[in-house]
């Protein structure tokens, strides 16, 4: 029997890149002197970097600014969380010209500088602005002020909800959407035949929102629901449908030299969509360590942005697959590439999709060891 895959010295592999690279991963703000005081006893509690006014600068430790908008701005998203000791106008007028989604932007938290009112102000779920507003609160003896919907009502947050168990909203704009419901006291449609979201709202006692179908064929599509599959067999003709796709399939690929990043996304894409396949749930994709260098290769991790898993020929070879190729066994040391590598990463998972063919490209898909 085939041992999942765990990586051995000579593979590479690389984890999705989050949303905010951060160098650190909290910066507390400060624009007068009282307010250096609490951002430095902050600053020593969240192991987070203090930025000051260059007049109340102290230690190395500490990084200066001139001007806070200009500073705040360039410093945006170099850091997940920013706890800034100001005036809320402030910080808004500030914010605003660099937000991008609320998927992607850091958690901004406000404070006065007496720490009594410390204030959610963006990222609430995604971003952990919520929990940084309460975590603050508790240091200074304040008031966290969160005005999240769900949070307020005491419904369960479906965002969170999603990325604490790797699920991918698509489209992510129905969240609102079904939140919304919620919030109307209407019951939600729950397909989940794998019982992947299910047992999450059941253990926080949210399951009266909730209408749980146990067939397709009773899905009402005029109402507001929730499509848990890691296959695309959602109705189509459902608009307030939300998919939370698990994050549960990965692929194999193998390229020619010199391949397109595009045609490697359309090439994915197709076989995805041929296949039933979810292209959300995509999580790894993997090759042979000699493609890891591929432009095409990496433009389409980019854009993808799954995890990556570069295997050696030696690895790749050691791996019986159903559709092992003579030439590449003499051309690169091993007869398959994308089925070896798709089992690889499904660990003693069969293939979902054996190897597909295409210009230069082939592609195998597995699911992961649940």
């Amino acid at each position: 029997m085939r041992k999942p895959w765990t990586p051995a010295a000579p593979c590479t592999s690389e984890k999705r890149r989050t949303a905010v690279d951060s160098e650190a991963s909290t910066a507390v703000w400060a624009l007068n002197a009282k307010g250096c005081d609490l951002g430095r006893s902050l600053t020593s509690r969240l192991n987070a970097t203090l930025f000051v006014p260059q007049k109340h600068l102290r230690c190395e430790s500490e990084r200066s600014f001139q001007g806070f908008a200009q500073t705040f701005a360039a410093q945006f998203r170099c850091f997940r969380r920013h706890v800034c000791i100001a005036a809320t106008g402030i910080v808004v007028r500030c914010v605003a010209p660099v937000l991008n989604s609320k998927t992607t932007d850091p958690a901004v938290v406000v404070l006065d500088q007496d720490g009594r009112h410390v204030i959610s102000l963006l990222g609430g779920h995604m971003g952990g602005a919520n929990a940084l507003a309460e975590e603050v609160a508790r240091m200074t003896n304040g008031e966290a002020v969160i005005t999240t919907a769900t949070d307020t009502e005491g419904l369960p947050a479906l965002d969170l909800l999603a990325r604490d168990l790797n699920l991918a909203p698509h489209p992510p704009r129905l969240l609102k959407t079904v939140v919304a419901a919620m919030l109307d006291k209407d019951s939600v449609q729950l397909w989940d035949p794998e019982d992947r979201l299910r047992p999450s709202i059941r253990m926080s006692g949210h399951e009266a929102h909730f209408t749980p179908v146990d067939n397709p064929s009773q899905w009402q599509n005029a109402q507001p629901g929730i499509w848990v599959s890691w296959r695309n067999d959602a109705p189509g003709d459902a608009p307030f449908t939300l998919c939370l796709h698990p994050r549960c399939l990965v692929a194999g690929l193998g390229c020619h030299r010199g391949v397109a990043g595009a045609d490697v996304l359309r090439f994915i894409e197709t076989v995805f969509a041929q296949s039933g396949l979810a292209l959300q749930s995509l999580a790894a994709l993997g090759t042979i360590r000699s493609r890891a260098g591929e432009a095409g290769v990496r433009e389409a991790l980019d854009v993808l942005q799954v995890d990556a898993a570069f295997f050696s020929a030696e690895e790749l070879a050691g791996v019986s697959t159903p559709h092992p190729s003579a030439v590449a066994r003499r051309l690169i040391g091993t007869a398959s590439v994308c089925e070896a590598a798709a089992l690889l990463l499904g660990g003693t998972s069969p293939l979902l999709v054996p190897k597909v063919k295409g210009d230069g490209l082939t592609l195998a898909v597995a699911r992961k060891d649940v």
